[in-house]
């Protein structure tokens, strides 16, 4: 019997084992895939390496920022766009990525007024619950709904919140735009900056190595788990195959939409089950595209669009370049219909044309059902401190419930530290 098993190999999953290991416990590990990552996946595409998952850091993530130098591992920040473009209706405009940011900012600045009341600690989500409560029961959507706004300004943003969010705007909470502008220093800057810009040399697969490697924990891949039972004394992991694990206590690292594919038992508690029933509700694409036209660094965007974020992502010197798109509904964009992609790129950035495209559905994926965390109305008023809550010994860590930034990497580093540490004493 392990002292601690862990179920899920994302970062989370990768920390709490390393965690727990470093503190005297034998862990094994239980990952679905073939691989470690989880939602991160650093791989080449047409000679260019590219991240079908999670990509971009910032030293505004502490846990994030901890590990890279713990690692010795660098970083590297993009430049900003050349050419920007944006709709009004059906009209495109075009001028500098600085004349955009100012549309985008004067609509995106009412969005967040009184995120400082409602997001004193950003770290602390529920710190001052009573203010964010208001924020918390609204979709992204219906707070757009509450400003006044010129056509322009309302188009723009919503682009910009549609690539946030990777969802549609009424089912995605608005409590998802303040978290990552608190975080970010309560700025529309620096929250497109911890959004794009700054990425790991090596990928963000040299870092899940580098937290990999640090202990050495027991791992099995290609092993999804269809069965947790618990009693006073143990826990039972069960793989779809039938092979059974015990463990003085289990940490639970999966993706919050893919954890009603286990079973329970005893069964969680209601608030759990509610929480997991109501996921979370991004379903979004994120593409790449090998594109020939204008060798210049674009940006353009788009509301409603299957990608409605665009932007130049590599330029090569054969006069091609490599484009990155989001969009917030993955079965509305099929990246291997080529001429279906070229009249979806022709819509938002007029005289390029689609070598190839590629990306990862994530949507489709059993095991993530969905990309990066982004919150419906409620969800921190009725199910966050639900999901965090240790069941017996059975501890719950990812991205998805992170207290920070959850979503992103460090949301998963600081809930497997966590989660880790607590399985630990626990076993």
């Amino acid at each position: 019997m392990h002292d601690v098993i862990v179920i899920g190999g994302g970062f989370a999953g990768v920390t709490a084992a390393r965690e727990a290991t470093l503190k005297g416990r034998s862990v094994l590990l239980l990952e679905a895939r073939e691989r470690l990552g989880g939602r991160t996946w650093s791989d080449e595409w047409r000679g260019w390496p590219v991240e079908f998952g999670g990509a971009w850091v910032h030293w505004h993530q502490p846990h994030t920022w901890s590990e890279l130098t713990r690692a010795g591992l660098c970083v590297e920040v993009s430049g900003g766009a050349q050419l920007a473009g944006w709709y009004v209706g059906s009209e495109r405009r075009s001028g500098s990525i600085e004349e955009r940011d100012a549309i985008a900012r004067r609509g995106w600045d009412r969005f967040v007024d009184g995120v400082h009341e409602a997001l004193p600690v950003p770290h602390d989500p529920t710190a001052a619950l009573g203010a964010l409560g208001r924020f918390d029961r609204l979709s992204i959507a219906e707070r757009l709904d509450e400003l006044t706004l010129s056509e322009e300004e309302r188009d723009v943003l919503s682009a910009e919140l549609e690539s946030l969010a990777h969802a549609p705007l009424d089912q995605a909470g608005a409590v998802s735009v303040l978290r990552w502008h608190a975080l970010s220093g309560y700025s529309l800057e620096l929250t497109q900056f911890t959004g794009g810009r700054v990425t790991i040399v090596g990928g963000t697969g040299a870092l899940l190595r580098a937290i990999a490697s640090a202990a050495p924990f027991e791992r099995l891949l290609g092993a999804p788990v269809a069965a947790v039972r618990r009693d006073d004394h143990r826990v039972a992991v069960e793989t779809r195959d039938g092979t059974v694990f015990a463990a003085r206590a289990v940490v639970v690292a999966v993706p919050l939409n893919a954890l009603g594919q286990i079973e329970f038992t005893p069964s969680l508690p209601e608030d759990k089950q509610r929480a997991i029933a109501l996921g979370q509700a991004s379903r979004g694409i994120k593409i790449f595209i090998h594109a020939r036209g204008e060798p210049a660094l674009q940006n353009s965007i788009r509301p409603a669009h299957p990608f409605g974020y665009l932007g130049t992502e590599s330029l090569d010197g054969d006069g091609s370049q490599l484009l990155i798109g989001f969009g917030i509904d993955a079965e509305r964009c099929d990246p291997a219909d080529l001429p279906a992609v070229q009249r979806q790129l022709e819509a938002i950035l007029p005289g390029y044309e689609a070598l190839g495209a590629t990306a990862h559905d994530w949507l489709a994926d059993e095991h993530s059902r969905g990309t990066w965390a982004i919150h419906r109305p409620g969800w921190y008023e009725h199910h966050h401190a639900a999901m965090r809550r240790v069941e017996g010994r059975v501890v719950f860590a990812g991205s998805d419930i992170a207290n920070g930034w959850a979503g992103f990497i460090d949301g998963a580093i600081e809930s497997g530290l966590g989660g880790g540490a607590l399985a630990a004493t626990l076993a």
